[in-house]
């Protein structure tokens, strides 16, 4: 069982831990989707019914949001495809209403994790996603917020802080690639100025990579991915004369000292390996 398979450098033994964890991937994948879709089209529908209002349905969804992906992530970790580790998550989570919560982006599982553990957090996601057939209801019932104009982002991120959630934003946009250095779009420096939102950092490292930018759903490594989250205090930056700024320039300058922030703790601290 020790020897070599040919042409890939791995042991027998290797080869067949990561093909279980393979099939056992698509599996899951196959059961994340088709259970988004079945809630959207069949829950979701019946909880409109239920007593309470916009709000009580918006944590309603919320938590089923919550439960079915902390149920994948369980299932995640019993098959060895990964082991997640957390920091600073407070235990009361109500210390996070009202904050900016951005995490960096290194894996398509980021925002599955983060909100198994964040379930009352609201979030923002893709136009498409928001305005889906299948998975439209269920994140249109949790009040996520839709990413279609950048000014009505801007504008809605901001009332949904004001209410007390808490909004978990990627401020990358995308996955970055492996080693690369992060790079921040503006919308979360101008969600940020225009809300008085404190920012809290989620800084997000799995070794080896998991479904990184690039990788397919069978891109399993035979290796179990440590993937730590660890979430930070609320920044306090040092950026004078910023207020004075006009929007675009401020922004810019947040944007840079976030990008700073990021990837001083990220990389040059030794907590991820390029």
């Amino acid at each position: 069982m020790g020897e070599a398979v040919p042409g890939t450098g791995m042991s027998i033994s290797g080869r067949i831990r990561q093909s279980g964890k393979i099939l056992v991937s698509g599996i899951l994948f196959s059961m994340l989707g088709v259970g988004g879709v079945l809630v959207s089209v069949l829950f979701i529908p019946l909880m409109k019914l239920w007593p309470g209002g916009s709000r009580a349905r918006q944590m309603r969804a919320r938590g089923l949001i919550h439960a079915f992906f902390k149920a994948f992530v369980w299932a995640l970790q019993a098959s060895g495809i990964l082991r997640l580790e957390v920091e600073g998550l407070p235990e009361n989570p109500e210390d996070l209403d009202g904050k900016l919560l951005l995490p960096n982006h290194p894996g398509y599982l980021d925002v599955v994790l983060i909100i198994s553990l964040l379930g009352k957090a609201s979030c923002i996601v893709k136009g498409p996603v928001y305005d889906s057939r299948f998975f439209g209801g269920l994140v249109r019932e949790a009040g996520y917020v839709p990413n279609r104009d950048p000014e009505d982002l801007i504008e809605a991120a901001a009332e949904t802080l004001a209410v007390g959630n808490s909004l978990i934003l990627f401020p990358e946009g995308t996955r970055t690639r492996l080693g690369a250095p992060l790079k921040f779009q503006r919308g979360a420096a101008h969600i940020a100025l225009h809300s008085k939102a404190p920012i809290v950092p989620l800084m997000v490292t799995c070794d080896p990579p998991l479904l990184d930018k690039g990788a397919k759903w069978y891109d399993v490594p035979v290796e179990t991915c440590r993937y730590r989250v660890r979430i930070q205090t609320p920044l306090t930056l040092d950026l004078p004369g910023i207020d004075r700024l006009p929007p675009h320039q401020a922004a810019r300058v947040l944007t840079k000292e976030l990008e700073l922030h990021f990837n001083r703790d990220v990389y040059e601290s030794g907590n991820h390996t390029p």
